[in-house]
């Protein structure tokens, strides 16, 4: 049911959807065009907000129809806040969260509007899951088209990787299947395993689901001082780990004792080795002795269920300020260590930080049928986060993580970042992080699903010329 328009509607087709149009005089429109990043305030000409694949086929048809261009709001976890547009009309399947699970065929398929933790709750139910993303409030679609770095993508791959078949909304208003059967496109597939959400609205996500064994989990923490030491300890580590193990490096921070925040004033400061392994306690400890012997290494591993895993980064709410930009870095060479230690050093007081990932195992290998994703020959994702409140510090914290990205230049792997940490990409950069010869097969296929670019508010493929 079409409400909320108090202006003249210059949509029309939209009269006996299921969803709400919400315009710019609705009592909702502020709330519905709020991002992740409070540093993003866009106003679209429209929202509307989706129920079914047919309520998506009519918003995008009626965008078409009234010359608008189409953002597409999932979690809205976008930093760049791709999400939302001015002057477009945004397709929001915030109400399309529905997630069913065939244990029997291991396979979950999942709305387009479903979040990570409606996901990882319905599999784990029956000792199952995917990769998925890093905060449990993030929505799928965005982390699933962009790559998908997680928590289990040594033994699984990316998230993107484990994307069997998608039902896609192409520009047109038609409804499409990407994947790799009869009734599917696995040319689009392959365009959808990483090259984001250039091709249309994706309704409908399926993912390859795996049995879920003991997991370990954990913090090693290492004294600021000795930051270099720690960041070749874990980079020698990464060359010759195991699939079971992921490694993600976090700080600076500071340690708690018994629950106590410490005071940043006084306490030493300290970086984070996230060590996840699937497998035993006694075989984690055998692999992470390196990092056991670094000065004042301190912290336990312990067992913990995949919800407690995909629980640990806590929830960011919306709202705060976000600057975040980075890497992909060949490896942590010396100079690649020598940048992440000073922007360690030089990190903004109070939210910002460094986040370093290991792209271990199975994550270095392609699915079968391919991928678009092109960075994971890399061996780490280094990136500055920075976080804050007050608008009168944007300066300082932008400046920062420019400056970090700009450190880390000579060790990077392709002169790009990941799209899903990344903002204002100049298109050499969205080029750059495909590479090419991939780049170029992507903009044929955009030329195909959507060749007058109306979904261009993403990292953006435009489509190849005639």
């Amino acid at each position: 049911m079409v409400r909320g328009m108090t202006t003249v509607n210059p949509l029309t087709g939209l009269e006996g959807i299921a969803g709400t149009l919400i315009g710019p005089d609705h009592d909702g429109y502020d709330a519905a065009r709020q991002t992740f990043n409070g540093t993003i305030d866009r106003r679209p000409a429209a929202i509307v907000q989706c129920r079914s694949t047919a309520d998506v086929a009519a918003a995008v048809r009626a965008a078409r129809d009234a010359g608008l261009a189409i953002a597409v709001r999932g979690g809205g976890h976008s930093v760049a806040g791709h999400a939302v547009a001015d002057g477009a009309l945004v397709v929001d399947l915030r109400a399309m969260r529905r997630v069913e699970v065939d244990p029997e065929r291991r396979i979950a398929r999942a709305q387009g509007g479903a979040l990570w933790e409606d996901v990882d709750l319905a599999t784990t139910a029956h000792g199952l899951a995917t990769t998925g993303g890093t905060f449990g409030d993030t929505g799928i679609g965005g982390l699933t088209l962009t790559g998908g770095i997680g928590f289990l993508m040594g033994t699984l791959g990316l998230t993107c990787d484990n994307l069997l078949r998608a039902e896609v909304v192409t520009a047109d208003g038609s409804v499409v299947v990407a994947g790799s059967g009869d009734d599917g496109d696995p040319e689009l597939l392959w365009a959808l395993r990483g090259g984001g959400g250039n091709f249309g609205v994706v309704t409908e996500f399926e993912f390859a689901l795996h049995p879920l064994g003991p997991i370990q989990m954990g913090d090693i923490s290492i004294p600021l001082e000795h930051a270099r030491a720690g960041l070749a300890a874990v980079a020698d580590l990464a060359r010759q780990a195991p699939p079971e193990l992921v490694m993600f490096v976090g700080g600076p921070t500071f340690e708690t004792v018994d629950g106590v925040e410490p005071d940043p004033a006084t306490a030493p400061p300290v970086f984070r080795i996230t060590v996840i392994y699937q497998g035993t306690t006694e075989a984690v400890e055998k692999v992470i002795r390196s990092l056991r012997a670094l000065p004042g290494s301190s912290g336990a591993i312990k067992p913990a269920t995949y919800i407690e895993v995909q629980a640990s980064s806590g929830i960011l709410p919306f709202g705060l300020r976000h600057y975040w930009k980075g890497h992909f870095v060949r490896d942590l060479d010396a100079a690649a260590i020598e940048a992440v230690a000073t922007a360690l050093e030089t990190s903004p007081p109070g939210m910002s930080f460094m986040l370093l990932e290991a792209i271990t195992g199975q994550a270095r290998s392609e699915p079968a049928g391919g991928a678009a994703f092109g960075q994971r020959e890399a061996r780490w994702n280094v990136s500055a986060i920075a976080v804050w409140e007050d608008p009168s510090e944007d300066s300082t914290m932008v400046s920062w993580a420019r400056r970090v990205v700009d450190s880390l230049s000579p060790s990077s792997f392709t002169g790009a970042g990941y799209g899903n940490y990344a903002m204002d990409e100049p298109a050499e950069r969205v080029r750059a992080a495909f590479g090419p010869e991939r780049f170029e097969r992507l903009a044929r296929v955009k030329r195909r699903y959507d060749p007058d670019n109306l979904f261009r508010f993403n990292h953006n493929v435009p489509p190849a010329a005639d």
